[in-house]
């Protein structure tokens, strides 16, 4: 990449490293005038944790029109619905690469830029963490296949919908992203892997008897509670029906499990007027001497942003 920016006229304006992260920008050797006006070119390159970062700077407008066009052209897909060049930003995404399109202005200049994200491809995916590497629905598509990636809107409460993507929906494989960007299915929120999902389609289907997506720590939807503490090596607490979270683990991470980080709901057939549940919280200790059938239900992944 250095030698082609070279090649092109950019010159070296300023470089730094770490351990974490790789970062140099780039300025055009020539001045070109348009109107009058100074017109400036640059580029900003960093590289961090598996991800690469370009941005490219310029207040020639004609740059900023043939850029756009020359994405929908190589197949981006963006939000049709937005003109092209009067919108501040607009988002073109293809396979793991993410493109922002927009300007700014100050004073008599506007600058206009592209910022080109380009996310690690993973080389497995084995563990249900490994889906968070999945920033996009875009991204979903190119690697696990078109027929594998359903779109579908998410029951966040019994009135309000969101839009969702669902990877191998119907299947014993199944999980449920929900992004942050609903126009753009991108930006990664949590996943939800469950063998019901919450979402229209999947709540019109009978439950699926197991859900493969394992934890690193071995963690499943089915898994009993003894074996939860188990794993943990703590006590924790789950929320009783006094509770506007009842049956959901109570965030925490002083075991083995961060239960801040993946959301564990728990499920007990006809056990919400069992005495030991009314309360606002109860020990998952008292829970397995009971022998009541409780179980994971959903487990919910957060992405790192939430930590």
């Amino acid at each position: 990449m250095n030698t082609y920016l070279l090649k092109k006229g950019f010159y070296f304006h300023n470089t730094d490293a770490d351990n974490i992260t790789n970062e140099a920008s780039f300025i055009q050797k020539r001045d070109i005038y348009e109107n009058g006006i100074g017109c400036k070119r640059s580029v900003d390159i960093s590289i961090k944790e598996g991800t690469k970062k370009l941005t490219f700077y310029t207040t020639v407008f004609k740059d900023y029109m043939l850029g756009q066009q020359a994405l929908i052209k190589a197949g981006f897909v963006y939000d049709i619905r937005k003109n092209l060049f009067k919108e501040l930003s607009i988002i073109f995404q293809k396979a793991n690469l993410t493109i922002t399109a927009g300007k700014e202005e100050s004073g008599r200049i506007i600058t206009y830029r592209f910022e080109l994200v380009e996310k690690a491809i993973p080389s497995s995916v084995r563990f249900a963490e490994d889906l968070l590497q999945f920033d996009s629905h875009q991204f979903l598509v190119s690697y696990f296949g078109e027929n594998n990636v359903k779109g579908d809107r998410y029951y966040l409460t019994e009135k309000e919908l969101k839009k969702c993507t669902v990877l191998f929906s119907g299947t014993s494989r199944q999980a449920i992203f929900v992004w942050n960007d609903e126009t753009n299915l991108n930006n990664l929120a949590y996943i939800i892997i469950s063998n019901k999902p919450p979402t229209e389609e999947g709540l019109k289907n009978e439950p699926l008897p197991g859900n493969e997506w394992q934890l690193k720590n071995g963690v499943y939807p089915g898994m009993g509670i003894k074996d939860l503490l188990r794993i943990n090596e703590n006590d924790f607490s789950v929320y009783g029906n006094k509770s506007d979270l009842a049956f959901l683990v109570k965030p925490d991470d002083s075991g083995k499990i961060n239960f801040r980080k993946t959301a564990l709901m728990l499920s007990c057939p006809h056990c919400y007027d069992d005495k030991i549940f009314n309360q606002k919280e109860v020990s998952a200790l008292a829970l397995a001497q009971t022998n009541l059938p409780i179980r994971v239900f959903d487990v919910v992944l957060f992405t790192s942003k939430r930590e």
